[in-house]
């Protein structure tokens, strides 16, 4: 027998009845974790783009979105960012005014990107800038160059200079595009042209026919409705692929795959978990309705939100952002305030799978399977590695409920049976809950008057909404099979983690560092990539004034690696991070790191 627990909601009982049985013995296919990006563009002028990226504000935000633990987040795609970089050796010009030839001007830009990439493989090693992403521009067909004469030629000439530049620097180094919309043809010229261009046009400096195409990125935002993307990109797809049917096994990029265009306009439905759980949705359409099909012919390999924008007075929450951003001008000198948003949380929570999709179906209360648009499930198993005693076996199950960007008094109650567990070695399991109750920073912040300068008392009321609800760790019940039963009001997320116990405590943290806000307030960040655990309970930040005696601080368990320290007093002193496991087992503490406040 299984142990029957019902989370309550608070909204009441179910108006629909589910079941979800997964079968952990049966792993069925690899599952990539294909969403791990967002991206950004700077505000114009493009030409004072390092005003912005380099920003506290932008510093801060890029804090926050590396918090999400195991690399969650890996990318981010920055519009302009070649802005960053002055050319200070230019094309040479003659007295009369007349500028060289063309090829002369592909020529230096080659030049000039092999100089980037070096540079950045010199920096950074090789191997992980090979983990990059090189993309040609940001659609192009909408003619955005900053000012710049850009004919079709001239954009594949363009693309051979850049990808000539990046194989002189590696042959490692990944390039592709467009990165744009791809309407079906003859629509979108710059789109269909690169393609036509890389399988069968002339590289404008080996003389060659075809030129490497790395992947294909385009843009499908969804109007407002999740399934819509996938629907679109297979359109899209299924024409390149007759088009151009040597490039099938090419990846796809969807780096813009936005529920919705418009990051400034505020809606409502951003603010809160209806985003989060759409994003899971959408995930999960892609993984199960896509990329599992036996006939799939389609190499899909990322998806992204573009949605690391910072937001703005007065939509703080509202806008296509991760964080909700407040610009504290009310002290000196200003400072800012960030929160999490629940659909940045939920990128810890998806960040919890494992590589290798299990079975699971979805049951009506009538016993038959059903294609239910509102209630989905992913579930995964995670094979240790030998090497890692600090790493254990895991499965995983993801569940969302979402009517895309509406809420709904609809519930469902929705049973859940996972049987053939494997013998394991003391398992727990923790769950993981959303909904816009009781995990909703916005709600708590209209509850609190809505203020343009929280205090700090508010804010710490307003981030004690931005963790999940949490269950466990609970002992995995005797004879294989767990059963769960659970409320799912419209919208919710809601994740079981089980893991086995390892044979060593979470390895050291690493990586302990300061972002100063106010007087008496500092971010203080750390590293979970050393820990080599994914059954961590929370992360304890302890601190001393003196580096003598440790006191914890953070009150709240998290997994997320940042903590704001708001005491009201005196922030300088030592700090230190540890994690403690499913089994209340602490890992090493990090090396303990000073902070010296300088606002006084």
């Amino acid at each position: 027998m299984g142990v029957l627990l019902w989370l309550m909601v608070q909204l009441g009982a179910g108006s629909a009845a589910y079941m979800v049985y997964v079968d952990v013995q049966r792993a069925e296919r690899p599952l990539r974790h294909f969403w791990r990006s967002t991206g950004f563009c700077p505000p114009l002028p493009h030409s004072s783009a390092d005003l912005f990226d380099l920003s506290k504000d932008q510093e801060m935000n890029l804090a926050y979105i590396s918090s999400v633990p195991h690399d969650g987040i890996e990318q981010v795609r920055i519009h302009w960012l070649l802005e960053l970089i002055t050319l200070t050796a230019c094309v040479p010009t003659a007295p009369s005014g007349y500028r060289p030839d063309f090829s002369i001007q592909v020529k230096v830009l080659c030049r000039f990107g092999n100089g980037i990439y070096a540079s950045c493989a010199d920096r950074y090693g090789l191997e992980h800038v090979a983990k990059w992403n090189f993309e040609t521009w940001n659609e192009p067909d909408h003619h955005d160059f900053d000012n710049v004469s850009m004919t079709v030629k001239g954009f594949l000439n363009y693309y051979d200079a850049c990808s000539e530049g990046l194989r002189a620097a590696s042959t490692l180094l990944k390039f592709g595009g467009p990165g744009d919309s791809f309407h079906p043809f003859p629509k979108s010229p710059i789109c269909w042209s690169l393609l036509c261009h890389c399988y069968n046009g002339t590289n404008f400096f080996t003389g060659e026919t075809g030129v490497r195409l790395d992947y294909i990125s385009l843009h499908k935002k969804g109007g407002g409705r999740s399934l819509y993307i996938l629907q679109q990109e297979v359109e899209a797809v299924d024409q390149i692929q007759k088009l151009f049917p040597n490039f099938a096994s090419i990846p796809i990029y969807n780096d813009e795959a936005d529920p919705m265009v418009g990051w400034s306009v505020p809606q409502l439905w951003r603010a809160d978990v209806t985003y989060a759980a759409m994003v899971v949705k959408v995930i999960i359409q892609h993984q199960n309705l896509l990329i599992s099909k036996a006939n799939n012919t389609i190499n899909y390999t990322l998806l992204s939100n573009d949605n690391a924008f910072l937001s703005y007075y007065p939509h703080y929450f509202t806008q296509r952002t991760l964080t909700a951003r407040f610009q504290m001008n009310n002290t000196k000198p200003p400072h800012i305030q960030m929160v999490r948003k629940p659909v940045l949380t939920v990128m810890g929570l998806l960040a919890l799978l494992g590589e290798k999709q299990i079975f699971a179906e979805v049951n009506s209360s009538e016993g038959e399977s059903t294609g239910n648009n509102t209630f989905g499930v992913l579930a995964s198993v995670h094979t240790p590695s030998e090497l890692q005693p600090s790493d254990s076996w895991q499965a995983t199950l993801l569940m969302y409920s979402s009517e895309d960007n509406r809420t709904s008094s609809n519930i469902s109650t929705v049973t859940v049976n996972a049987t053939h567990f494997p013998k394991l070695r003391e398992p727990m399991y923790v769950i993981y809950y959303l909904d816009n109750n009781q995990t909703n920073p916005y709600l708590k912040w209209k509850k609190l008057g809505s203020p343009d300068f929280p205090s700090t008392k508010q804010f710490q009321q307003i981030r004690d909404a931005e963790d999940p609800v949490v269950a466990g760790p609970l002992p995995l019940p005797e004879g294989g099979t767990l059963t769960l039963k659970q409320d799912f009001p419209i919208p919710s997320v809601f994740l079981i983690h089980i893991c086995s116990r390892p044979s060593s405590v979470p390895d050291q943290v690493t990586g302990v560092r300061f972002i100063p806000l106010t007087k008496g307030q500092v971010v203080v960040l750390w590293d979970d990539g050393c820990v080599n655990s994914k059954c961590i309970k929370t992360f304890e930040v302890e601190f001393s004034p003196n580096g003598k005696v440790y006191k914890r601080i953070n009150a709240k368990d998290t997994i997320f690696t940042l903590y704001v320290y708001s005491p009201g007093s005196s922030v300088s002193g030592f700090y230190r991070v540890h994690a403690i496991d499913y089994w209340g087992k602490a890992g090493l503490s990090s090396v303990p790191v000073e902070y010296v406040e300088a606002l006084k």
